[in-house]
């Protein structure tokens, strides 16, 4: 083990900050910013390898999955038999997960952490509060039940269940942050956001998730730690006790209704943002309306939450946390009468998914409120294979959001806009007339509160609605519809290819060119040095008469994508000479195989054998046009796959994503009047300059016909574009927009050209940072990445190495990001300004008036205000 000086020195060298030294880090990086400080001079915001944190990622590979079972049978309610949080719950969880319980690590009390009872809860809660609870248990009496809201015991049992959910979240989280195991989920009861440091409250006796984090804190296990929350109730308990921390990063999505939803606390308002040193720490997202869906609460994951997960920028602010813990309560999902929400299962596997990028994988899922036992359970199943990497059931489609969402999601940014640079990317405009303004692009803060605080004595019974019999049917119809999942798969198993011809596409000696055969061989090069290929499965093509046994088909998709006296040109080398083409005998048949080996991946997938897909091929295509090469493309590879892959497959819909530096305006050409190809590509254009010189590269080409719209260009312009540009506008657009799209398939037109040291791209986009774009889109829908540029060797294959690391799972590390720059903030707004009114989704993205508005200063205009939501 190393010693703390040489881990310190080992995390100044990569950009990060010594963990006791936090404090004194984030006052020196104010100072010096005040005193105009150049940031490159800056302690630790520059790296001296820009490669060396993917070599120090190099043999870290994902741990197993703990699973930690409590369900507490001895504490029920001995006035209510009918009482809603009782052990059936966390029964339903463990049964459902019984088929993959095999692939689980199991934790037991047999592990539990040497601690005395009081010294454990004393991490969170004041002693007269432990001696409260200790004393009700023991007297069991159901007036004295009566003064604190919501709880019931059933004699000291019931302290002592108590006792151990919390030494079961301790013990797991203490694991995880140790990298005993890669991540876990504690089924346990009783549960714990809603409990106070001095008295009990909601269901909840002690706070299992605060008591795990001021553990890790307080041994040094985490620096900072986030906590996602997303019951549908306020965790206020665990809100409490770290609305002062800058250790502590609270997330809640909660059901709030201006209040009038339990607990009806004017604190779980969206300006609750924590105090002192805790201030712009505590978010809470408050839902003012219900029968929610999974897109809204996909819109704030990827508006509010995955941003504020990933900001890392060291002269400014420093999160990055060391592990996340998940107060994980599925009362939002379909059936749960209580929240009234119509969010599906899959969708909690989508959130552990695209955190598993986050805090190295160290993700500790502990379970909170839910009772609707179908779905619950379904929902706990779902989490569980996310957290061992399994893909994940698609989304419900919804074409709108919720206008109550959308209003929340704009005043949470712009209360933590003056602390998090990820909200800054919408702009700040006075709103001249607040009776009447653009309220499609401008949006009022306005506070609002009407709740009344509910008082003792609370109710022991019977307080609660229950689904009747023809409600439960429904939802149990639901539940197996969305059991029928049409990946299929127990693990995610991940396939790749190489274009074995390639070597014959090669350019004589008198024409230098940086497409070479050398790109390839550098991937698998660093594939072997990285121990993945052992991990991957690989396939070759099957051959008849030594061709692949699909090549004549694809040739007949060919035909239909290109001319066919341009394919005789290349054929017989005929092509205009220009710098960037070449052509050799072997060129039309190694884009064949090239072709052959998208086309192969595509029905491994479809046939369920694999996951996702890796084609590492060249030439590359996505400049090929109908009739005209360019860009070292002679044909269209990707284009011609999903031809052949929409007749084979039966696709309805194919997603093209393309991030290679370069805009693929040949993609764009063929696929342009399509509503079953979406194209979205992010490139450099430079105002028109930048190679291909194509104005149709513009944000303003959308699509034609019954293509209106599905084309989407995200040009960048004249700045070096890096980390924070490529990442932040990922969540901005390309990610929702995927996800609106509901593909069946997507095929990344890969290029790592925007790398770090290429020589075409000139960009500075950190070989990691693809690897977490890959791995947030992953859970969208199975994904084949194709190969096309990238021409500084070490880069192109560390981006490989890390888009593959994200398939398959492993942790990926952190990228440095500095401010997002002005002129990315300008292609973000312009890309909006075409791509909003087509996609529902995007409609969260509002200009903000500069001031915050309470309801009682716009009295004669309530009925506009709720107007607004409407």
């Amino acid at each position: 083990m190393e010693r703390k000086e040489e881990q310190i020195e080992k995390m100044t060298k990569m950009g990060a900050v010594p963990k006791r030294n936090l404090r004194q880090f984030i006052k020196e990086k104010r100072e010096a910013k005040a005193s105009k400080t150049e940031p490159d001079k800056i302690q630790g915001t520059a790296l001296e390898d820009p490669y060396k944190p993917t070599y120090d990622f190099q043999m870290v590979f994902k741990k197993s999955t703990a699973y930690g079972y409590i369900p507490s049978m001895e504490h029920f309610s001995p006035w209510d038999p009918n009482f809603p949080e009782n052990s059936v719950r966390a029964v339903a969880i463990h049964d459902a997960i019984q088929p993959i319980i095999g692939r689980l690590d199991i934790i037991d009390e047999s592990h539990f952490i040497d601690i005395d009872d009081d010294e454990l809860l004393s991490l969170a809660h004041h002693r007269y509060g432990i001696e409260l609870v200790r004393r009700l248990c023991a007297n069991a009496n159901e007036n004295e039940a009566q003064m604190y809201d919501s709880i019931y015991y059933n004699g000291e049992e019931s302290f002592e269940c108590a006792v151990n959910a919390a030494k079961m979240a301790v013990t797991m989280s203490k694991f995880i942050a140790e990298g005993v195991f890669q991540n876990g989920f504690a089924n346990i009861r009783p549960p714990g956001h809603h409990a106070l440091p001095d008295n009990p409250n909601g269901y909840c006796l002690f706070n299992n998730v605060a008591i795990a984090a001021n553990y890790l804190l307080k041994y040094n296990l985490a620096e900072k730690i986030l906590i996602v929350d997303y019951d549908v109730h306020h965790g206020q308990g665990t809100q409490h006790m770290f609305y002062e921390s800058d250790r502590v990063l609270y997330f809640s999505i909660h059901r709030y209704e201006h209040g009038t939803f339990w607990p009806n606390l004017k604190e779980s308002n969206f300006d609750c943002i924590g105090d002192n040193e805790g201030t712009g720490y505590n978010v809470n997202v408050p839902l003012n309306d219900v029968r929610l869906r999974d897109y809204d609460y996909l819109a704030i994951i990827t508006n509010i939450l995955l941003p504020l997960a990933y900001e890392y920028n060291p002269s400014i602010i420093l999160f990055n946390p060391d592990i996340i813990l998940v107060s994980s309560g599925f009362d939002s999902c379909m059936g749960d009468q209580k929240g009234n929400m119509y969010v599906t299962p899959a969708f909690y596997g989508h959130v552990i998914t695209a955190l598993s990028g986050v805090a190295g994988g160290k993700i500790c899922v502990i379970l909170e409120g839910g009772y609707c036992i179908t779905s619950l359970a379904d929902a706990g199943l779902r989490t569980v294979r996310a957290l061992l990497g399994d893909p994940p059931h698609p989304l419900e489609y919804t074409t709108h959001i919720n206008p109550a969402v959308i209003s929340t999601i704009n005043d949470v940014k712009f209360v933590l806009r003056p602390y998090w640079k990820c909200f800054q990317l919408d702009p700040l405009l006075p709103i001249d007339n607040i009776h009447a303004f653009d309220r499609y692009n401008q949006h009022l803060v306005v506070k609002r509160y009407i709740g009344v605080r509910e008082r003792p004595p609370f109710p022991t019974k019977g307080y609660y609605s229950c689904l009747n019999f023809s409600q439960q049917k429904l939802v149990d119809a639901c539940i197996r519809y969305f059991k029928e999942d049409r990946y299929n798969l127990n693990e995610t198993v991940i396939g790749y290819m190489v274009n074995e011809e390639s070597p014959l596409h090669q350019p004589i000696v008198t024409c230098p060119t940086q497409e070479v055969q050398g790109r390839l061989d550098d991937i698998l090069k660093k594939f072997r040095d990285f121990d993945l290929l052992d991990r991957m499965c690989h396939f070759e093509l099957p051959l008849k008469n030594n061709r692949p046994t699909i090549w004549y088909e694809v040739e007949g998709h060919i035909l239909q994508v290109h001319d066919s006296s341009y394919l005789l040109d290349i054929d017989y080398d005929n092509l205009p000479k220009k710098p960037d083409i070449y052509v050799c005998l072997s060129s039309r048949d190694v884009c064949r195989y090239s072709i052959c080996t998208i086309c192969y991946l595509a029905q491994k997938i479809n046939l369920n054998e694999i996951t996702h897909g890796i084609a590492i091929i060249r030439p590359p295509g996505h400049h090929a046009k109908e009739g005209e090469a360019g860009g070292f493309c002679l044909i269209n590879n990707v284009v011609v796959a999903t031809s052949f892959i929409a007749k084979n497959c039966h696709y309805k819909k194919i997603l093209i994503v393309d991030f290679d530096v370069h805009h693929g305006d040949g993609t764009q050409e063929l696929t342009y009047k399509s509503k079953n190809v979406m194209y979205i590509s992010m490139h450099r254009y430079d105002d028109g300059k930048y190679f291909p010189k194509d104005k149709t590269g513009n944000y303003t080409y959308i699509g034609s016909g019954p293509g209106y719209g599905y084309n989407i260009n995200i040009p960048f312009n004249n700045d070096k574009m890096g980390n924070s540009d490529y990442l932040f506008t990922w969540m901005k657009l390309v990610l929702p927009l995927s996800y609106s799209y509901n593909p069946e398939l997507i095929i990344v037109s890969a290029g790592f050209d925007a790398g770090i040291n290429d020589p075409l791209g000139n960009y500075k986009v950190s070989p990691e940072t693809f690897g977490h774009m890959v791995n947030m889109l992953k859970p969208v829908a199975p994904m084949i990445l194709a190969l096309e540029g990238g021409y500084n060797f070490e880069t192109t294959s560390l981006s490989m190495v890390n888009c593959a690391r994200a398939l398959l799972g492993h942790p990926l590390p952190m990228p440095v990001l500095e401010d997002v720059s002005e002129e990315t903030k300008k292609t973000i707004q312009n890309v909006l300004s075409r791509a909003k009114p087509l996609w529902g989704i995007l409609e969260v993205n509002k200009s903000c008036d500069p001031t915050m508005r309470d309801i009682s200063d716009l009295e004669d205009i309530v009925k506009s205000i709720d107007d607004m939501t409407v």
